[in-house]
This record gives structure tokens, sequence and C-alpha cells, in this order.
């Protein structure tokens, strides 16, 4: 019996554990001591490899903040928030699972969200990444504002593109950290955000 299955699967997991071990070493030396101080060798050190593996897995500095930004835009809770907005029965109860959502999105990948966006002129790769985080964001937005609108949950003149337009206001990630900084509890941001979304958009 061939042993090459189950030693492709032993090196892709092995190189798994790497990458993650890159990246939160990353994401922490970034968001402690500032993206510009930090150095590849830093980054390979802190995660114990060598600082080729690095350059090997994401090319340049620039490209780990990229990597941060990817793996926060496949967090499973956006996709359970979408499934849940999909099933919901009336408009509140889909702002509310929307505003969930992202609430526990941001705060799961705060600091590399902060990361990415604090140093969106530092690099074009990053500049690049924030437009497709914003684009990805907005898409799925905008799927939340579709549902809305086949519930015909919108109030009067309010149609798709509008909508996307007001829950992009709300649940970006700069209305969430500004509330973070004003010193408001997740939960408290969370309700606070769906019960404005619901007063703009939804039908009284």
């Amino acid at each position: 019996m061939s042993t090459r299955p189950y030693r492709s699967s032993v090196r892709e997991q092995a190189a798994g554990l790497t990458r993650t071990a890159i990246l939160d070493a990353a994401e922490r030396l970034f968001a402690e001591h500032g993206y510009a101080r930090i150095t590849i060798a830093r980054v390979a050190e802190a995660a114990d490899v060598a600082a080729n593996t690095v350059y090997a897995a994401f090319g340049t500095k620039a490209g780990l903040v990229v990597a941060l930004m990817e793996r926060g835009a496949a967090e499973p809770a956006i996709g359970r928030a979408l499934d849940r907005v999909s099933r919901a029965a009336d408009g509140a109860e889909a702002v509310r699972h929307a505003a969930r959502g992202t609430g526990e999105t941001v705060r799961r990948h705060a600091r590399a969200m902060a990361v990415l966006y604090d140093n969106a002129t530092a690099d074009p790769l990053i500049a690049e990444a924030v437009r497709r985080a914003d684009d990805l964001q907005r898409a799925r937005l905008g799927e939340i504002s579709g549902r809305l609108v086949e519930l015909e949950a919108l109030r009067d003149g309010i149609g798709r593109t509008d909508a996307t337009d007001v829950l992009w206001y709300y649940l970006s990630q700069s209305s969430w950290r500004r509330l973070r900084r004003m010193g408001w509890s997740w939960q408290r941001a969370e309700e606070w955000l769906a019960g404005q979304i619901a007063m703009a958009l939804l039908r009284p």
C-alpha cells in the first residue's frame, strides 16, 4: 500500500500550521509595534521559522497583510450570518443577523483589519487589498439588501442599492472601530447598529 497520500497530507498539514503561525506572528507584531517597524526577519523569529520560509510563502511584508485580509474574508461567521439572513422571517430578524455576523467577524479580526486599513497607503498591494475587502463586504451586504427586498421589508422609496449603502455606512469596519474606541461593548454596539439600520430601512 502506497504511503504517498499520507505523506502528502502530513506535509500539507505542516505547511498549513506554519502559515498560520507566520500570520499570527505578523498580525500581533504589526498591531503592537506598527507595520513600518516590523521586518520579515522579526516575523520569522516570532513564528520560529526561517526568513526564507516567510518570503517563500508570502513574498513581501505587504503580502503578509494581504494574506491577513484574505484570512479574515474567509471567516466562517460570514457564511453563517448570510445563511441566517436568507432564512429570516422578517426584516428585523435579517438585520439582527447581519449586525451579529458582522460584529463577530470584526471582533475576531480586529487587529488584522486595523493593520490593513491603517496602512492602505503604505504599499500598492495593501491598497488593492483594501479595495478588494471593501468590494467583497459591499457584495455581501448587497445579498442582505436583496433579502430585505424579497421580504418586502424596505421603506417606500428605498431600493436595494440605497439599502446596501445604509448597511455599508453602519456595518463597515470603521463604524465598529469608532464605537469601540468610544468604549462601547461589542454587544452594545451590535444592538445599537441593528436598531439604527432598522429605523433607517425597515417599514414601521
